[in-house]
């Protein structure tokens, strides 16, 4: 009882210390440079936005001339200082339509994380499948080692044949060469895997938490993805643009200076007022964003349609592939409870070749390859579908 115990506590702390896959996508390397580089970009544009909103400067005059007259002559000089003033709030609306523009932009640049996400959680998978079919190769093997050994001894008390012992020698080697080359290419998988984190390889992966084979998925309709809030701060950036550009009067410079001259002083404050609606320049800009605004709706339904088709499209193959395993399961559970029972039972009784018996096990081995693939093909189209409609829920 004791040993027992000290078993299953083994495995349940071997479970507590195994890496999953939410752990995986938080520890992953690509991610995290993606996020670093958006934060940077963020900071730059920013930068750039108060750059370009910034008040002008103060500007500084002075000139310094010669006048020589019939009657006095001397050096006279100007000095005055301008500085033009935005009225209104249009320095507001120009940084908050550039600061909508960045965050549309930014919020695009965020799709590559998704990707790369579904990208990892779709060799998580992979690697999980392959080792649940890993372990049952495996037992196939020992299960053959077993038989093996049985039927060496069975040769040497006579009871079958030469050729039939090199037949089952050759098929042991067969199965012990394919499993190295599982366990080969699942020791590259998971440092593959574990390469694109920051994790350390040594550990295990969970595997208990991949997502069920469903037949179809169940997709919110007003889940807001990254495509369209980047959409909806566009259309905003130009509404905010419009108002910018509907003010009769943007800007007057303001400016005051001392004149010296010969045997006076003057002292000038100066007002100067851009009559812009001597210009058609804010209509056209007005016209301009309004022709942009309806591009990028039209834009942002093209876009919308063609990813309402893809995801109809990818739930269609999702369902497929779902009705795909299922029939691969029927095909394998009533080969396995009916007719490899009757091929076993007849080569153990002497009915059947050991050419029929491995046949018979080669077939079952194949059938479960193709459910292997089957249920690749499935999480393949799932992780796409999951990348198509940008959830932040993703693992």
């Amino acid at each position: 009882m004791r040993y027992i115990f000290i078993f299953f506590l083994f495995l349940s702390s071997t479970n507590i210390f195994a890496t999953s896959l939410s752990e995986l996508t938080a520890h992953a390397k690509q991610p995290q440079l993606i996020q670093e580089t958006i934060d940077a970009k963020e900071l730059a544009l920013a930068s750039k936005n108060l750059a370009e909103t910034e008040t002008a400067p103060l500007i500084y005059h002075q000139s310094l001339s010669h006048n020589r007259g019939r009657d006095t002559s001397g050096f006279e000089y100007e000095v005055s200082f301008s500085k033009v003033f935005k009225l209104g709030n249009v320095l507001a609306l120009e940084k908050r339509e550039n600061s909508l523009k960045n965050r549309a932009y930014l919020l695009e640049q965020q799709k590559e994380i998704f990707r790369y996400n579904a990208y990892l959680g779709q060799r998580y998978h992979n690697y999980c499948l392959d080792q649940s079919y890993l372990d049952g190769f495996r037992v196939r093997v020992d299960n053959f080692t077993k038989l093996y050994t049985k039927k060496k001894q069975a040769y040497h008390e006579d009871e079958i044949s030469k050729t039939e012992l090199l037949q089952l020698d050759l098929e042991k080697q067969q199965l012990e060469s394919r499993l190295r080359s599982l366990l080969s290419k699942q020791h590259n998988a998971k440092a593959h895997i574990f390469d694109l984190t920051t994790l350390d390889s040594s550990e295990t992966l969970l595997c208990s938490d991949i997502y069920p084979i469903v037949r179809m998925m169940i997709l919110s309709d007003n889940s807001a993805t990254l495509t369209q809030e980047a959409y909806d701060k566009r259309i905003e950036s130009t509404q905010v643009g419009l108002k910018r550009y509907s003010q009769k009067i943007e800007s007057l410079e303001v400016g005051m200076g001392y004149i010296k001259e010969l045997g006076r002083d003057i002292y000038t404050i100066a007002l100067s007022v851009p009559l812009d609606f001597s210009t058609r320049k804010s209509e056209y800009k007005r016209a301009s964003l309004l022709h942009q605004s309806s591009v990028l709706t039209l834009q942002n339904e093209q876009k919308t349609q063609q990813r309402n088709r893809e995801i109809l499209r990818l739930q269609k193959r999702l369902k497929q592939s779902f009705l795909a395993i299922e029939s691969q399961k029927t095909m394998i559970y009533n080969y396995t409870s009916s007719l490899l029972p009757l091929i076993k039972k007849s080569y153990e009784y002497g009915e059947s070749s050991v050419i029929e018996y491995l046949l018979s096990e080669q077939k079952l081995y194949q059938l479960k390859e193709k459910l292997l693939e089957k249920k690749r093909g499935y999480f393949k189209t799932l992780f796409k579908l999951y990348s198509m409609i940008e959830t932040k829920e993703i693992l």
